[in-house]
């Protein structure tokens, strides 16, 4: 009988997870993080573990599944056998990150079972999964507190608290209908104490954004940002490269009057140059010199691939006007299985993948200046999604944080528009705007409240100018970073344990 009941719930939670996801980007339904509640709710219902198991897998891997889709893009654009690889990677993803939602539920039942009401020890524990998520897989994509992020007032939540503690945030908002059907008049204290702290925080983000000042510039500096919308397909055919190259260039000759300007800084996406540095070094120095002025102080920064004592890398280069290679970046966070290939010595027999050479990955990154003028912090690809790599070399002098990135990959899918909305949650924790600059979009620029003042959509060719926008003060993320999720974490924690102490002395009369 129970086995025949699961065949009925397991898909019914996979869809309510599916559901879920339609409330973020670009579909903005709102309402429909309450398939969380009813998620929650029949889960902690659940007696046995394994049911549980069950249950909490199918609502995880319909989030995942239903919301991170699009990465399986990249096979249809590698074609031939690949194609046949498709479906195993769009569940793989999924259903390796399912299981750690699943252990997080599975240990808040038998946490339960001595600490704490259940309910919110599910919040706290799914809480600290997706901190973990990020900070040890290195994959916070899809975390639910990015449903914050699609409104213009409610993402002022993250010059707060940060990401994480938004995820905590979100789940408190989904169990609060559960608590008062389960408790009734029991459930008015612990709403108080979770909802007062929640209700706050929206309030300080209203006037956050109701106050928010005028976007200001700094009229002597300007930044071009150049999207030239090559498709993934053709982008590496050695016949193509001359007019990819030839593309980049052209659009890069600007018609604003340099005079005006302390410097102009021209920005290339990520892998934009198609040569090898510093083999290449000769070639990128001259098609810089087709569009930067040598008596002019201005700048080239583009991503490209770089070889050092036999290792690769994803990189980027700042040249200036006289072809000096003034600094270089290369990626920190690599991404699996497009950049390099995990147990590699033990995958090559199948010969599934293409790519003989893995990446290296970089650990250092600093600031790269624009001479004395200001400062950015560099970042390839979803390294936008990891503040940590920020703080690292976040300085007073930072004025923006510049992110290059090649979404080709993944089509017009949800997943640049995801990728594109990291982008506005950096520019609000940190209180620092952002340049986003996509080879076929989403490319722009985001102020520090998250609105986006200049956009090129999707498949879209062009330039954007601009003058260096201003940074606002500092935010409360940006001073004191992850150890506000870490007080969060405990207060809701002692909460917790004065509730279950409080529901107990009240069901036990």
């Amino acid at each position: 009988m129970r086995v025949n009941k699961l065949l009925i719930q397991t898909p019914l939670f996979f869809i309510l997870g599916a559901l879920a996801t339609f409330s973020l980007e670009p579909y903005k339904i709102y309402p429909l993080i309450f398939c969380f509640s009813f998620a929650i709710y029949g889960i902690c219902k659940v007696s046995n573990l394994k049911d549980a198991f069950y249950l909490s897998f199918s609502f995880a891997f319909g989030w995942f599944f239903s919301g991170l889709y699009w990465i399986a893009n990249a096979f249809l654009v590698k074609s031939g056998f690949y194609i046949f690889l498709m479906p195993l990677a769009a569940a793989l993803l999924p259903l390796f990150l399912s299981l750690t939602w699943c252990i997080a539920f599975l240990f808040a039942k038998l946490i339960s079972l001595k600490i704490g009401e259940i309910h919110i020890n599910i919040i706290i524990l799914l809480s600290i999964f997706e901190y973990l998520r990020g900070k040890l897989l290195n994959f916070p994509w899809l975390m639910p507190g990015s449903f914050f992020a699609s409104d213009e007032v409610l993402i002022q939540g993250f010059s707060y608290i940060g990401s994480y503690s938004m995820n905590l945030v979100f789940l408190i908002i989904t169990i609060l209908p559960i608590l008062i059907i389960k408790y009734k008049k029991l459930s008015i204290f612990p709403i108080f104490l979770l909802l007062t702290p929640t209700v706050f925080l929206f309030i300080k983000s209203y006037d956050r954004y109701s106050t928010k000042s005028i976007p200001s510039y700094n009229e002597n500096h300007l930044i071009n940002v150049i999207q030239p919308n090559i498709k993934q397909e053709i982008k590496w055919k050695k016949n193509l490269k001359l007019d990819h190259h030839l593309k980049l260039t052209n659009l890069s000759k600007s018609k604003h009057n340099y005079d005006n300007f302390l410097s102009i800084l021209n920005i290339w996406p990520e892998t934009a140059f198609l040569g090898l540095y510093p083999r290449d070094k000769s070639l990128i120095q001259d098609l810089s010199q087709r569009f930067l002025n040598p008596k002019k102080n201005e700048f080239l920064f583009t991503g490209t691939i770089s070889n050092y004592e036999n290792n690769y890398y994803n990189s980027a280069l700042l040249l200036n006007s006289k072809k000096e290679v003034k600094n270089i970046y290369s990626k920190n966070i690599l991404v699996p299985f497009g950049e390099f290939v995990p147990f590699r010595k033990i995958l090559p027999r199948f010969n599934f993948f293409e790519n003989k050479i893995d990446f290296s990955s970089s650990y250092q990154i600093n600031t790269i200046s624009i001479n004395k003028y200001y400062k950015f912090v560099p970042l390839i690809c979803y390294e936008i999604l990891f503040s940590n790599l920020i703080f690292k070399s976040l300085d007073q002098d930072t004025s923006v944080i510049i992110n290059i990135t090649n979404d080709a990959w993944f089509g017009n899918t949800i997943g640049p528009i995801q990728h594109f909305q990291y982008a506005k949650i950096r520019a609000v924790e940190f209180g620092i705007p952002v340049i986003r600059v996509a080879n076929t979009g989403y490319s722009g620029l985001i102020d520090p409240y998250g609105e986006v003042l200049k956009k090129l959509n999707y498949n879209e060719e062009g330039l954007l100018s601009f003058k260096l926008i201003n940074k606002i003060k500092d935010t409360m993320f940006k001073k004191y970073g992850v150890s506000i999720f870490i007080i969060i974490i405990i207060l809701v924690l002692i909460i917790n344990l004065l509730l279950k102490f409080l529901f107990s002395r009240l069901e036990y009369k």
